[in-house]
C-alpha cells in the first residue's frame, strides 16, 4: 500500500508522460491555530472547538449537531462552502511556491482516526485555486477526506472541483490519496484523484477524474486547506472527530 509515497502516471501538457523529480517530503499540517493559516467559519455553525496535541501529531475536532444540514456546509453536495477552512499558501519541501502552470502531485496520508459520537461529518485536505472564496466552483478544490457514516463506519474519498466527491471506502484504520495536476500554460489541468486505503477487513481503492483545469494565470500560487464538511444535506451528529494528516507536493517533470 503507497502511504508514504504514492504515485501514478499522468499525461503532460505535451501529451507525454509525467515523472516525480522526487520523491515527497510528508509533513505534519502542524497546528492549524499557528504556522500561517487564516481561519473562517462563515456560517460559524460546525465546529465547537479544535485543538492540536504536538506530541502525537493529532488534530481534534469538536463539531456541533445539525438538525438538517445546509447544503451551504457541505463540500460535496452544495454551489457554496461557508463551513470552517483553514488555509494557507502551498509550497514545495524548499518553500518555493506551487504554481497554477506546475506538474506536480498532492499526496495526503491520514490515519490516527478516533471519530466517538460524530456522524455524517468529513474532514479534508484539499489544493484549491482561490482559498478565499466560499464558491466552490472558484475555489475549485481537489483532495481527499476522511469521514463517518450514519453508522459511524469510518471512511474516506476524493474531493473533485465539480461538486462531488468519489465513492466511499468503509472501515478506514488509515489511508492516502493522491492528486495529480498536468501543468503547462495554456491549459492547467488535473488528471484526477485516487485514494487507498487500509480498512478493518483488508485494503481497497477508488479513484476519480474530472478532467477540470485551473481559471487562473500559470504564475498564480495555489493554496492548501483543511476543510470540516457535513455529508450532503442530512442530519449530522456532532462528537469528537480525531485524526492525523500529513502531506507532501512534488513537482513532475
Amino acid at each position: 500500500m503507497p502511504i508514504d509515497n504514492a504515485f501514478s502516471s499522468a499525461t503532460g501538457a505535451n501529451g507525454g508522460d509525467v515523472t516525480p523529480s522526487s520523491a515527497p517530503y510528508m509533513r505534519s499540517l502542524g497546528d492549524l491555530n499557528g504556522g500561517g493559516y487564516t481561519f473562517t467559519d462563515t456560517a460559524g455553525v460546525a465546529l465547537s472547538s479544535y485543538s492540536y496535541n504536538s506530541g502525537t501529531d493529532t488534530h481534534t475536532f469538536n463539531l456541533n449537531s445539525i438538525a438538517v444540514a445546509n447544503a451551504d456546509y457541505s463540500m460535496i453536495s452544495g454551489a457554496n462552502f461557508t463551513s470552517p477552512k483553514w488555509r494557507a499558501p502551498l509550497t514545495y519541501a524548499d518553500g518555493s511556491p506551487v504554481l497554477v502552470g506546475d506538474a506536480f502531485s498532492f499526496d495526503v496520508r491520514f490515519d490516527n482516526m478516533s471519530v466517538g459520537l460524530s456522524r455524517q461529518y468529513l474532514i479534508g485536505v484539499a489544493v484549491v485555486e482561490n482559498a478565499s472564496s466560499t464558491v466552490i466552483g472558484t475555489m475549485r478544490p481537489s483532495g481527499v477526506y476522511a469521514l463517518t457514516t450514519s453508522v459511524g463506519t469510518p471512511g474516506s474519498g476524493i474531493v473533485a472541483d465539480n461538486l462531488g466527491a468519489g465513492a466511499t471506502i468503509a472501515s478506514l484504520v488509515a489511508g492516502s490519496g493522491t492528486t495529480l495536476f498536468s501543468g503547462g500554460t495554456t491549459a492547467c489541468g488535473k488528471s484526477g484523484g485516487s485514494c487507498t486505503a487500509k480498512s478493518a477487513t483488508g485494503f481497497a481503492a477508488n479513484t476519480r477524474a474530472d478532467g477540470n483545469t485551473w481559471a487562473s494565470a500559470a504564475n498564480t500560487q495555489l493554496a492548501m486547506i483543511v476543510f470540516i464538511s457535513t455529508n450532503g444535506t442530512v442530519t449530522t451528529t456532532g462528537g469528537q472527530f480525531d485524526v492525523r494528516f500529513k502531506y507532501g507536493v512534488a513537482k513532475l517533470t
